[in-house]
């Protein structure tokens, strides 16, 4: 798997605020042109205090950065643990036929997008014909972009997931030969995770017109993201790991095979043969617990995130 420095990765992130801080500028620039200075300034207030656009925006566009600068990882590591024959007897190349597919991601993002627009639309931003354009092209980008990680990450998921079906024929647990699939799930979760925290808050108390025929009931619409995003992607960062502790498991089983089979010729007598057996099994599985626990600590962080988020909506 390609050694991914975390320097690189956070500029991959941060490049998705630098380009949400362009645009906004950008944007002022051409509302001031169309529509004059004070709506220019109405328009940037609206991006950076009002909605706070810009994080938002910024968030979205990096986790997207970052997901599309490593989506071969997980293929690679796969491919190279196990063989092709090994795999074809799983549904793995039919997910991973998916998870590249350009033609679907675009299909899924336009749904997206066209679910954000009419959102939006109904909430109605403040401000006059071209500044309520820009603004809606953030929005629906910020929908566009977190759609697009979660379908990788359901993807993913779901590739992993057909390893389960695969027979393990040699130690992987030695090595933690898939334990770098992990870091793309972590990392990609956790960022959408803090983006819909951000996305939710911001419009959510964002003073939206509400002049359309739904008025004040358009603005329960806006939770929408939290609802589907938190369950989803708190299983997607757990699930893996799942499949790989039965991966791992299988792979103590291997090991313990080989050792029965040493032991065969070795001169000691069967107590001191099963004693190493069990010491081997012991160690292997207390190993392999521990090893899940350590990755389950991380749970409250998105529980915490889920509560806060749900704090802020029960106080209006």
């Amino acid at each position: 798997m390609p050694k991914r420095s975390p320097f690189i990765v956070m500029f991959r992130f941060f490049t998705g605020l630098i380009v949400s801080t362009m645009y906004g500028f950008l944007a002022m620039a051409v509302v001031r042109y169309f529509e004059g200075e004070s709506e220019s300034i109405k328009f940037f207030k609206a991006y950076t205090i009002d909605f706070k656009t810009i994080i938002s925006l910024g968030l979205s566009l990096g986790t997207a950065f970052v997901v599309l600068h490593a989506q071969k990882d997980i293929p690679t590591v796969i491919q190279k643990v196990f063989t092709k024959k090994q795999l074809e007897n799983t549904k793995y190349f039919a997910y991973l036929d998916d998870f590249m597919s350009l033609r679907k991601t675009i299909y899924f993002l336009t749904q997206v997008i066209l679910v954000a627009f009419v959102i939006f639309r109904y909430c109605r931003f403040p401000l006059l014909r071209t500044g309520e354009i820009f603004m809606m092209i953030a929005v629906c980008a910020e929908y566009a972009f977190a759609s697009f990680v979660g379908r990788k990450l359901r993807y993913a998921s779901m590739m992993m997931n057909s390893l389960s079906e695969v027979s393990v024929t040699r130690n992987l647990f030695k090595n933690r030969e898939l334990d770098s699939l992990n870091w793309y799930v972590n990392v990609a979760s956790t960022l959408t995770m803090i983006f819909v925290y951000v996305h939710v808050l911001s419009y959510y108390k964002g003073p939206f017109a509400y002049d359309t025929p739904l008025q004040q009931s358009a603005r329960i619409f806006l939770i929408l993201p939290a609802v589907m995003a938190t369950p989803v992607l708190l299983i997607f960062n757990f699930y893996p790991r799942e499949v790989l502790r039965k991966l791992y498991g299988k792979s103590i089983d291997v090991e313990l095979a080989n050792l029965r089979r040493k032991l065969k010729s070795e001169n000691l007598n069967p107590y001191e043969k099963r004693s190493h057996l069990i010491e081997f099994k012991k160690m292997s599985r207390e190993e392999l617990r521990y090893s899940l626990q350590l990755a389950l600590t991380d749970l409250p962080i998105g529980i915490t995130i889920l509560a806060m988020v749900l704090q802020a909506l029960l106080k209006q």
